[in-house]
């Protein structure tokens, strides 16, 4: 296990240590990290005492109704705008005078959860929670910790109360610290992602479970759960290629119907929600994808070629730097979309290089050194 030089390490000898795991329903990727945390913290110690809560649910309604609606609106209609409020709103970091006030008259019914559970530990894994977990923190001696769950910091996951710093990479160490973070706090122990994902697939059942050929490329496109018509325009441009082509139109039955009736050489399939997505991720050879930091994690596991497109602007497209800067990813667009695809499948060995890379990236154990830092304290 990793941790900072410089730093103390104890156990905690209380078997009633409290742990309260807060997250908010922005993105599947901050609830999945939230499950795998307590799962960990479980496969360590079955008797702890860790409780799930969304953040949203005590805190003034209308905060959680609006940013909600905020983040749906600019993801599908404004991305300019969510590139303006991940950039930091003109604040400098989460330290702000005028962020503190505003989260403390928005916390509602947060103080009542405080008083009413006692924690040891706060681990959040979205920057809001961490915002309301800071304003109680001298009152009731607690730790917090923050997972950063994409491959870039943005101001807002930083504030003076934070303890703990859990990031995707150690080569994001020095740009949380121009924060002010020190570099005791930060822990770059990756993403956490579900324990069995940490495991190794059957590939050959998997491949049998998608109607993979052995001996043909697959390539699999995973947008997301809307699945609108920019994936149906770029499938379009990247059907008349010999391979196992597979794309998973999420709950959006309209653009499926439409994929269906594309015409080329690929061997072409379709899918809505697919379970058990990591097998898939792990057994094909191409995939293209948005660049959340969740799925860029699960890929870095396994090391598909990972072509990203349509990511959310001033957010996601800062996880596709990360990447293409470790030569790990393509960016892929309408415009370039058909001789990327060409290029990768007349070179191969350009895809088994970018798959080595992207395995390089990945870290292991990441979900269980983020729960052994939690027990073990700094």
């Amino acid at each position: 296990m990793y941790y900072p030089c410089n730093v103390k390490i104890y156990m905690y000898n209380d078997a009633n240590m409290k742990v309260l795991i807060l997250a908010v329903p922005i993105g599947a990727g901050h609830l999945k990290a939230a499950k795998a945390i307590e799962q960990a913290l479980h496969e360590i110690d079955p008797n702890i005492d860790v409780r799930f809560e969304n953040c949203f649910k005590w805190v003034q309604p209308i905060y959680g109704y609006s940013y909600k609606k905020i983040y749906d609106f600019g993801q599908k209609k404004a991305r300019r705008l969510l590139k303006f409020l991940y950039g930091g709103v003109g604040v400098s970091t989460g330290a702000s005078p005028f962020l503190y006030r505003m989260h403390k008259v928005l916390a509602h019914r947060f103080r009542i959860l405080l008083d009413e559970y006692k924690p040891d530990y706060i681990l959040c894994t979205h920057f809001s929670p961490g915002y309301f977990a800071a304003l109680y923190e001298n009152n009731h001696n607690y730790r917090i910790g923050i997972v950063v769950t994409d491959y870039y910091v943005h101001p807002h996951w930083v504030n003076k109360e934070i303890d703990d710093y859990f990031i995707p990479h150690e080569f994001l160490t020095e740009q949380i610290m121009a924060y002010g973070v020190k570099r005791e706090q930060v822990f770059p122990f990756g993403i956490p992602v579900a324990l069995e994902l940490e495991q190794d697939i059957d590939e050959e059942a998997a491949r049998k479970r998608f109607g993979l050929s052995k001996n043909r490329v697959s390539a699999t496109v995973m947008g997301s759960r809307v699945f609108g018509g920019e994936w149906f325009e770029l499938v379009k441009r990247i059907v008349d290629f010999d391979y196992d082509l597979l794309v998973l139109c999420g709950d959006n039955n309209e653009v499926m119907g439409r994929v269906k009736k594309l015409k080329g050489k690929s061997h072409l399939s379709t899918y809505g929600m697919v379970e058990r997505i990591h097998e898939l991720i792990g057994t094909t050879d191409i995939l293209i994808t948005k660049a959340g930091g969740i799925t860029s994690t699960e890929a870095s596991k396994v090391g598909p070629c990972l072509l990203f497109a349509n990511s959310i602007v001033g957010l996601e497209n800062m996880n596709e730097d990360f990447f293409i800067s470790h030569n790990a990813a393509i960016r892929l667009t309408l415009e370039n979309a058909s001789s990327v695809i060409a290029d990768l499948l007349f070179h191969p060995e350009k895809m088994t290089a970018m798959r080595k890379n992207l395995k390089d990236i990945g870290k292991r154990e990441t979900t269980l050194n983020i729960a052994k830092t939690i027990l073990h304290g700094t």
